[in-house]
């Protein structure tokens, strides 16, 4: 089974050498394969941390996994991290989809503690028949065929799965011979999950009355959709320099040139327009197929509408434009005046801004992506806080000139879902001098002429600096 992972490795370039790796660790049979396979890789010489992310759904079981994580960090020499999110007083606060809420938060955590160890990988645990029950909840629900390529072996640069070429059988037959300890997480056992309707009822019913090979079927399937959609986007990227337009905020289609393509063409056009608007949402086949048949039907007198979250969908001089508004949360944030020395509450962040005077560290290698130290000098007061917006430039610590923080966003691989929502601390004059979490600016780094230093760090909001 090894062989396999090591395949997918290469044949992805999941890893390189030395790299620092956050690995997602539940204590079930998957993960602690994955944790004791990257532990093995000695060739890349993985610098692994393995994360637990606790619910809090199910305390006793929760405790067995906490411990097995604390076990394996001794035992492999790793390093091992706990956060903990109180699900159950969201869903009171605020009713809605448990297993959604649980996703959003587990990804958001990652992101956190990928920039807190400095991590460049995240990687998870899905396997081969993981994929086979994504395709057929996807088809289920009536998913196109880029829907049909399943989960990603990596996506954003960020997030790996190396096990997606082997099975749960193999994982199982790996997990008894190495002696390796799991925890059974009870709620992968209950029928109200459709989820778990699928793997425990569904699948075995079609390969038992139909197909007894039904779940590598699907990841033929998988497999097929992929490499569709790889000629797809080769194909697109021509295309789209032809018809497409990209304009600030918003994006166009050549509505002649549009309406002469073949349909299939049309379909792919407007799901890669959308995605590239950055609506996160997988439209359905259903939902696009209306969205086309409605442009061909109205063509040049094709009404102002709106479609999912409020994208508006409107023409204008012969150009078919796509227009997302900024979302609400990005909007409600307006500049926050900053206490300089002193502690500034950031309500839309959770997060407390802490500045106060300091001395340089012994060792800079120790400071945490959520403290700086800066040149008190070479500021301009008042200082304050806000999010992007475009045009923003800034000059990153170690480089020579000035870059614009949207390509810093792009080289730094940040999901476009998080960018609008990083704070910026800005000085009167305008700079930036820190991206909160990731980067701080050159211009006003401690050198050996620095009189005065300030340090400024971003904590949880009501928890004290340093914790």
């Amino acid at each position: 089974m090894i062989t396999k992972v090591k395949k997918t490795i290469a044949q992805y370039g999941l890893f390189e050498p030395d790299e620092v790796v956050v690995v997602g660790f539940s204590g079930g049979m998957d993960s602690v394969c994955l944790l004791h396979i990257l532990h093995c890789l000695t060739e890349y010489r993985l610098k692994l941390v393995a994360l637990y992310v606790n619910h809090s759904l199910r305390p006793e079981e929760n405790q067995a996994e906490i411990d097995l994580l604390e076990e394996y960090g001794r035992r492999f020499g790793i390093l091992t991290k706990q956060v903990v999110i109180d699900i159950p007083g969201r869903l009171r606060s605020k009713p809605q989809s448990l297993q959604l809420l649980a996703r959003n938060e587990r990804y958001r955590v990652f992101e956190e503690v990928r920039r807190e160890f400095s991590a460049s990988k995240v990687a998870l645990a899905h396997h081969r028949d993981d994929q086979a029950e994504t395709i057929l909840y996807r088809l289920i629900r009536g998913t196109g065929l880029d829907g049909l390529a399943g989960i990603p072996v990596e996506r954003d640069g960020v997030y790996v799965r190396p096990l997606l070429g082997v099975t749960r059988a193999e994982i199982r037959e790996y997990i008894a011979v190495n002696g390796l300890r799991w925890v059974e997480d009870s709620s992968n056992q209950k029928a109200s999950y459709q989820r778990n309707r699928l793997r425990l009822q569904l699948i075995p019913q079609i390969e038992r009355d139909y197909n007894p090979q039904f779940k590598e079927a699907l990841n033929r399937l998988g497999d097929l959709a992929r490499e569709h959609n790889r000629f797809m986007k080769g194909l697109l990227k021509q295309l789209c320099s032809e018809v497409r337009i990209g304009e600030s905020g918003r994006i166009g289609l050549k509505l002649d040139l549009f309406l002469k393509l073949d349909p299939y063409l049309q379909y792919h056009l407007l799901r890669d327009t959308l995605t590239e608007l950055g609506v996160e949402y997988r439209m359905e086949l259903r939902a696009l197929q209306k969205l086309r048949s409605r442009i061909i039907a109205e063509n040049y007198g094709f009404k102002k509408t709106h479609i999912y979250r409020k994208t508006l969908v409107y023409l204008e001089h012969g150009v078919l434009y796509f227009q997302r508004p900024e979302p609400e949360e990005d909007r409600g944030m307006e500049p926050v005046a900053v206490n300089a020395p002193g502690i500034t509450r950031l309500a839309s962040v959770a997060t407390d801004l802490v500045i106060e005077d300091a001395v340089a560290p012994e060792k800079w290698s120790a400071v945490s992506a959520h403290e700086i130290y800066v040149d008190r000098d070479e500021l301009s007061l008042p200082l304050q806080v806000r999010f992007w917006q475009p045009g923003d430039v800034f000059r990153p610590l170690g480089m020579e000139g000035s870059q614009k923080l949207h390509d810093f966003f792009i080289n730094g691989k940040i999901p476009r879902r998080l960018r609008r929502k990083i704070p910026l601390l800005i000085t009167a004059d305008g700079r930036i001098i820190w991206v909160i979490g990731y980067r701080m600016a050159d211009d006003v780094k401690v050198t050996g002429k620095t009189r005065r230093i300030w340090r400024i760090s971003a904590v949880k909001a009501g928890m004290p600096p340093g914790d």
